[in-house]
């Protein structure tokens, strides 16, 4: 991921509808699922600039939940530190410094595309997650909305749900499936769109980089939370794929 990607994750992230979303996903599924209790660990792996783990401290350290951060690149260590008064461990998801079984939350947001070693990176979140731990992954979806962007970002790839599966396969009696469906779905094909209309006439301007008018950022974010929300709501194709697991 190029350094500059950081800065302008940063100064959008903690209100774009689509990073904030992400994150009451999260709190979401924590609530519904994680069985937490005083002394336990919750660890956001690759946790970029740390906005999630700010977050998520503010809420769960007053009842005596530990909440670790890690991340591999310096750069965004250093903005979560200066720019949010968050510190971060270092370390690589292929490598978590955390010994086996130590969080009962582990959460990874658009980290597996990073590595060319995924399933090695999904054995690592297996392996520091205790036994009824949950695993909160989230990961971009479908390579027909790839861009210059997930060059930028250092993606390797997007996914569906069957390549996504593949990944995590060779552990699938060590885990029960929570929750397996694409994410924003209403924005799939204004997305597909603006791709294909950059490819084509070469525009380098990009909306992830630009938070919408207060307004339109609102109800973006509320029809974001409230599909991924709905039990009924099982669309074929998104811009996201998002999974929650627990560890049996």
């Amino acid at each position: 991921m190029q350094i500059e990607e950081y800065d302008a994750l940063e100064k959008v992230e903690r209100e774009h509808w689509f990073y904030k979303g992400k994150r009451i996903l999260v709190q979401y599924w924590i609530e519904r699922a994680a069985l937490l209790s005083k002394g336990d660990h919750i660890v956001d792996c690759g946790a970029g600039t740390g906005e999630l783990v700010r977050e998520l401290r503010d809420r769960y350290e007053p009842q005596g939940i530990s909440v670790i951060g890690i991340e591999y690149v310096e750069e965004a260590r250093r903005l979560a530190k200066e720019r949010k008064g968050t510190d971060l461990l270092e370390g690589s998801i292929l490598n978590l410094p955390l010994k086996d079984a130590t969080s009962q939350v582990t959460i990874a947001l658009d980290v597996l595309e990073h590595v060319e070693d995924d399933k090695l990176a999904f054995s690592e979140l297996l392996r520091i997650t205790k036994p009824g731990g949950i695993i909160i992954i989230n990961v971009p979806a479908f390579m027909s909305l790839w861009s210059d962007w997930d060059v930028s970002l250092g993606h390797f790839r997007r996914y569906s749900k069957s390549s996504f599966q593949a990944v995590l396969a060779p552990h699938e009696r060590e885990f029960q499936m929570l929750h397996f469906e694409y994410e924003n779905a209403f924005a799939f094909l204004p997305i597909l769109t603006l791709r294909n209309l950059s490819r084509l006439f070469k525009i380098k301007s990009r909306f992830e980089d630009r938070i919408p008018s207060p307004g339109m950022n609102k109800l973006l974010l509320d029809i974001f939370v409230g599909q991924s929300k709905a039990s009924w709501f099982h669309p074929p194709f998104g811009s996201s794929l998002f999974c929650v697991l627990r560890k049996r």
